[in-house]
């Protein structure tokens, strides 16, 4: 058995850089108030913070999984 702590490490790293952030206060958001399926390539987030009351929404692009 081995440990392999670069994959590691690099899963930490990628976890901690995809947190979400107010716009405004720059305050962590968990989650989304909710989402929006728009086609397999979108999907509109809309978000609120709790620190600062700031609402906004976001949109996400990806590639067709087809």
């Amino acid at each position: 058995m081995a440990l392999h702590t670069a994959s590691t490490a690099t899963r930490t790293r990628l976890v901690t850089n995809r947190r979400n952030h107010c716009p405004q206060c720059n305050a962590v958001l968990i989650a989304a108030d909710w989402s929006e399926y728009i086609d397999d390539c979108c999907v509109r987030h809309s978000w609120s913070c709790d620190d600062c009351g700031y609402e906004f929404e976001t949109t996400v692009y990806a590639s067709s999984l087809k």
